[in-house]
C-alpha cells in the first residue's frame, strides 16, 4: 500500500475518531471469493498488524458473516458477549477494552468486499453511532476500495 492510501486510510481513521470514537479501528478486505479476511488498516499495529489474516470458516462466526458479508447489513453488537460470539480473538480484543463493536460494510456493485470495525467499551454505542459509521463508509468508500486493491 503506498504512503498516500495510508495517508487516506487515517483520513477515515479520524472522521471515525471525532464523529463516533472508538478504542480500536480496523478496516477488514475480504479475500479468496470472501473466505479470508485482511486487515489493511488498524489503529494498533502492534496487536492487530496490518496483513494479518483470518480464515471466515474456522475465524469467524458463521452469523455475523450473513449479516455483514452475505446481506451486506451492519452489525451492532452492544456487550462484550456479541463481541466474543464474533470473533475467536475476542480475548485480545477485550484487554484493550472492547466491549461494543460495529461493523460497516464496503459495496463495490453488488458484493462486500471490505468492512469497517469500530471499537470502544461496553454500551459504548447507539444506533445513532450505527447510522454515523455507515455514512463514514459511504463518503470514504472509493477511497477503501482502493487502498483494498479494488
Amino acid at each position: 500500500m503506498s504512503g498516500t492510501e495510508v495517508h487516506r486510510l487515517q483520513d477515515v481513521e479520524r472522521a471515525v475518531k471525532e464523529e463516533v470514537g472508538f478504542k480500536l479501528f480496523t478496516i477488514l478486505a475480504f479475500r479468496d471469493q470472501g473466505r479470508q479476511m485482511e486487515r489493511i488498516y488498524s489503529s494498533h499495529p502492534r496487536e492487530y498488524p496490518v496483513g494479518g489474516r483470518k480464515d471466515v470458516t474456522r475465524d469467524v462466526a458463521k452469523d455475523w458473516l450473513d449479516v455483514c458479508l452475505v446481506a451486506q447489513k451492519p452489525f451492532f453488537g452492544q456487550t462484550r458477549a456479541d463481541v466474543e460470539w464474533i470473533f475467536k480473538d475476542a480475548d485480545l480484543i477485550t484487554s484493550l477494552g472492547c466491549g461494543s463493536i460495529i461493523n460497516a460494510p464496503i459495496l463495490r456493485a453488488d458484493t462486500t468486499v471490505a468492512a469497517l470495525n469500530v471499537l470502544d467499551a461496553e454500551g459504548a454505542y447507539t444506533e445513532q453511532d450505527v447510522d454515523k459509521v455507515l455514512d463514514i463508509a459511504r463518503r470514504y468508500t472509493a477511497t477503501i476500495l482502493e487502498a483494498a486493491g479494488e
